[in-house]
């Protein structure tokens, strides 16, 4: 097979094309001069404060406080109203500096503050602490950051005009506008950078699947505006706080009164008796009652209940905007749909709700039962309370190590609440001086704010593909996001942690969840991808492998994918993210699996081990065999013919990223992507005569048309599928042809360098689609809908993804990037 001839003014004048947008993302359209003046002298203190100009932005009356505790919190020690005692420096970069003793742990704490001017537009601060003489010592940190003037309003990611309080939301910024209409945002550095987690909820137990709120809140509040009450008074203020958990089993509490009055949800009985209601259910889909729930913005609760039946119990939260029941209520009890009971004694059912800002909208609350047959449920003592929760210190500064917390603020004229969503993300990428296009920006930022501490007694790293999907990490979410970056701490201690989940027979887990366990592993691709990222790990940082758990690993996947050694890759489950079908016995129907076989033999052979080179190409040629010549597309599953998807295209980009050599031939990749529909037309697109989307997985089809959604007579997901996606549900959304970017775009890279003349103009359409298609969510998403009538059939639960990062590593493997536009490349080069 002939290697690929890349056509170097094709390559090359899409490298300029880009680039150019790169540097007129980066040019600045407005004239700022943005400084930093030092304030105070030596008998008050010294702070900084910051200008644009002569012109005061930030007028700081202290750079923070800090809240310190020995170990059991017996004792405490509050550091207020901190300044510098000495400072060096000039407009561009400032650091404070003091030396303070606290008599109250008869110990010596030395603390830098260093402001540094970025660009133009972003400024960095960053907080180092340091104690020479106490084993352990817990700590809270918050810095107010205070308008030199009144502001005109305060915005946060989620909200033009966010009235104050805690803001917890999918990204967490804030800003304000002042009277010039200049935009002041305020970010900050990744959670296990800052030691915070984001995570409120945990997993329920196997009896009752979902999520709960937990009982120890970490960082509620790490981000929040002053209050109405207090902007009345005039005490204007974003504040950021790290290191504070709230204990809603201490503090104060009440119970709130339930209302009298509720519904009934499907073909029920119901009957009360003091506090218990007795649900006599007959089949339907949804049986229950509902009602109000007393809940209101920026609280915190506990809802809790007693239960007895031969039904599990369904519990659900939603919010209601004008009597319309619109989204499920985040931040604690979500997807209890099985809470199993028995039908003898009484079992309890206990969770904390967070509810953030929600606009002032109600929030209904349904218990009941979706079993769909004849039961008897009865619930007791439905009690809601209302904390005053008690805050207690919970990070930690060890003796003899510095620990640092770094924000960004920005600066920039206000043009509307879109562009600052914009500049949330393109701005924090900034300041960690990162380099790289609009979407590289954006996707770095995200990755960066979806990378947090695991829990409050465990700092390891750890990352999570969006908010929806939070606390869980998944293996490959994890493997495409991190991988794309060259942080050395990073890869290798996520990959590490990976490696702790090996089983007995050496396969790696799928997910790992704080505060409760997984016992999920399985023959997908999650091993071959964590021997993948071992090797890279040794290429980029010459990292020392485990060699014992390497070992289990090749046994593994050699015996587990080929334990003929024929070459032919067999497995219960895709080796791709279509993953919503096991098959019994194992198949070797699937293309993708095939060429991951292929991809993992050649990675065990880098990692040291015997594998013979015929071998390997055995593997490839059976990944080459599922190129149909007559349809002209490799076949995503051999018993459905006519599907096509673009993840069968992902094994031959692993090669050319990992190796540098294709498996398919330049006429297979172009015949089949060019059987992908482009759809989603838009005029002001990048090109108008594509579409900006393609579909993951579809049907092709001999009409005009040209291809179909999955069908209940044409069904490759077996019970799953002919569910969800029969009679035209779902078309266009998830695995019945949702677009997903890092899989398509991938594709695309594929097609560039095997030489397909549309590969340029489509990935600069899929990433205009990702930040424009729906004007309204301009940031990574999940997927986007191939087939829609509005924007809001959109899923809210899609919004922020976390794998797209990977395009980095496409760019790089099309030439559009370099490694040293990632700042931890420099630092380990």
């Amino acid at each position: 097979m002939k290697q690929i001839l890349s056509n170097r003014s094709f390559i090359g004048n899409f490298i300029i094309l880009f680039f150019s947008i790169i540097l007129l993302n980066a040019a600045s359209l407005f004239a700022q001069n943005i400084q930093l003046k030092v304030l105070g002298d030596t008998t008050s203190g010294f702070r900084v404060g910051l200008y644009d100009g002569n012109k005061m932005l930030l007028n700081n009356t202290e750079e923070f406080s800090l809240l310190v505790a020995n170990a059991d919190l017996s004792e405490k020690a509050l550091l207020t109203n901190w300044k510098g005692a000495k400072w060096t420096g000039n407009d561009s970069i400032v650091t404070l500096s003091r030396e303070s003793y606290v008599p109250e742990f008869d110990v010596n704490l030395t603390v830098h503050v260093t402001y540094k001017v970025i660009n133009n537009h972003v400024v960095s601060k960053t907080i180092s602490l340091f104690q020479p003489g106490m084993p352990s010592m817990y700590y809270s940190l918050k810095e107010k950051f205070i308008p030199a003037e009144k502001p005109k309003k305060y915005i946060s990611f989620e909200h033009d005009n966010f009235p104050g309080g805690f803001v917890h939301e999918m990204y967490p910024a804030a800003g304000f506008v002042n009277k010039e209409n200049q935009v002041i945002g305020f970010l900050m550095d990744a959670g296990y950078k800052n030691q915070y987690t984001r995570t409120t909820r945990r997993r329920f137990n196997g009896r009752g699947g979902g999520f709960v709120g937990m009982r120890k809140l970490p960082d509620p509040e790490l981000l929040s505006v002053a209050t109405i009450a207090e902007q009345s008074a005039n005490q204007d203020y974003i504040k950021q706080t790290f290191g504070e958990l709230f204990n809603l089993d201490a503090g104060t509490n009440k119970v709130i009164k339930l209302p009298d009055v509720y519904q009934k949800r499907g073909n029920l009985k119901v009957t009360k008796a003091g506090s218990i209601f007795t649900m006599d259910c007959k089949p339907s889909a949804q049986a229950g009652i509902e009602m109000i729930a007393p809940f209101k913005d920026q609280r915190y609760y506990t809802l809790s209940f007693l239960c007895k039946g031969n039904a599990p119990v369904a519990l659900k939260l939603f919010r209601v905007k004008n009597g319309k029941k619109t989204v499920e209520l985040e931040n604690g009890v979500k997807y209890i749909d099985n809470f199993q009971n028995n039908e003898q004694k009484w079992t309890l059912f206990k969770g904390s709700v967070m509810v953030p800002y929600i606009e002032r909208d109600s929030v209904s609350l349904f218990i009941g039962t979706q079993a769909n047959k004849v039961c008897q449920l009865q619930i007791k003592d439905l009690q809601i309370t209302e904390h005053q929760p008690q805050h207690e210190p919970y990070n930690i500064l060890p003796m003899g190590e510095k620990v640092e917390k770094t924000s960004y603020i920005f600066v920039e004229p206000w043009k509307d609440h879109r562009e600052f969503v914009l500049s949330a993300q393109t701005r924090l990428a900034e300041g960690k001086e990162f380099k790289g296009s609009q979407i590289e920006k954006m996707l770095y930022a995200n990755l960066n704010m979806l990378t947090w501490i695991t829990a409050i007694n465990d700092f390891k790293p750890f990352n999570v593909p969006n908010m929806n999907y939070s606390p869980d990490m998944y293996n490959r979410d994890s493997f495409f996001s991190i991988v794309a970056t060259y942080n050395k701490e990073l890869n290798l201690g996520i990959w590490d942690q990976w490696s702790k989940t090996q089983t007995p027979k050496g396969g790696i887990g799928t997910i790992i969840t704080p505060y409760m366990g997984s016992v999920e592993a399985k023959d997908n691709e999650a091993t071959i991808e964590w021997l993948i990222w071992a090797m890279m790990n040794k290429r980029r940082f010459n990292a020392e492998l485990p060699a014992d758990k390497i070992k289990k690993a090749v046994d593994y996947v050699l015996n587990e994918f080929d334990a003929g050694k024929d070459g032919k890759c067999r497995s219960h489950f895709s080796m791709s993210q279509v993953d919503i079908i096991d098959y019994q016995p194992k198949t070797d129907r699937l293309a993708v699996n095939q060429g991951m076989l292929a991809i993992a033999l050649r990675t065990i052979k880098e990692l040291g081990f015997p594998i013979e080179e015929a071998y390997i190409q055995k593997a490839e040629q059976e990944y080459r065999k599922f190129y149909d010549p007559q349809r002209k597309h490799l076949l995503f599953d051999r018993n459905y013919p006519d599907i096509i998807s673009l993840t069968d295209l992902e094994p031959e980009f692993f090669s050319l990223w990992l190796f540098n050599r294709p498996m398919l031939t330049d006429e297979m990749v172009i015949n089949h992507i060019e059987q992908i529909p482009i759809l989603n037309k838009v005029t002001n697109s990048p090109h108008p005569e594509y579409g900006t989307t393609a579909p993951i997985c579809v049907r092709v089809t001999p009409d005009p048309k040209g291809y179909a959604y999955l069908s209940a007579d044409y069904q490759p997901f077996a019970e799953f599928g002919a569910t969800n996606y029969a009679n035209g549900q779902s078309d266009g959304f998830y695995y019945n042809g949702g677009s997903w970017l890092r899989a398509e775009y991938c594709a695309y890279v594929t097609g560039l360098k095997h030489g397909w003349k549309k590969a340029p103009a489509l990935m600069e359409n899929r990433v205009w689609a990702e930040i424009n298609l729906n004007p309204e969510w301009p940031y990574s998403k999940e997927f986007i809908p191939t087939k829609w009538t509005t924007t809001d059939s959109w899923w809210p639960s899609t919004r922020g993804l976390c794998w797209n990062v990977f395009i980095l590593m496409a760019n790089e493997v099309a030439g559009l990037r370099s490694p040293d536009m990632d700042p931890d490349y420099v630092k380990h080069h």
